[in-house]
């Protein structure tokens, strides 16, 4: 039976009307590898192509009722990178952004919380931070 999952992210974009970056550059800089780069331009399926760049960091996805279990891997690698990551954005004049993806089955609802420390690391950074949720419909019990 699937249950409840989530993983965050996060991804360094342009801005300013500067959709492409070199993003070698931010795995160097942060001495990180990416779980997912993508390139304005790649095609994402026969009729659309990528509009931007992007660098992303995937926490990969767990089974679990608490946000911050997803979070805090994001935070674990990156919160002692903060003056590097601040550095990325002005070199390459890029935007940050933490997504936190949650899929609900059957009703389990993770608590939606985010700690003080994770809250003071995203601000440290500037950055912003969005959710996504996907929720599957209540499953009737087989008689």
């Amino acid at each position: 039976m699937e249950k409840t999952h989530l993983y965050a992210y996060i991804s360094f974009t342009g801005k300013d009307e500067i959709d492409d970056f070199p993003t070698e550059v931010v795995t160097e800089m942060l001495g990180v590898e990416p779980t997912t780069i993508w390139r304005m331009g790649d095609r994402i399926n026969d009729l659309r192509m990528r509009s931007f760049t992007a660098w992303k960091y995937e926490s990969g996805t767990i089974e679990t009722l608490n946000t911050d279990d997803a979070l805090r891997i994001i935070l674990n690698v990156f919160q002692y990178k903060t003056d590097t990551i601040n550095r990325i954005k002005e070199k390459l004049n890029l935007n940050v952004r933490i997504e936190l993806v949650i899929t609900m089955i059957n009703g389990y609802t993770p608590g939606l919380t985010i700690s003080p420390e994770f809250s003071r690391f995203a601000s440290a950074i500037n950055a912003s931070i969005g959710m996504d949720l996907y929720v599957y419909p209540f499953s009737e019990p087989e008689e």
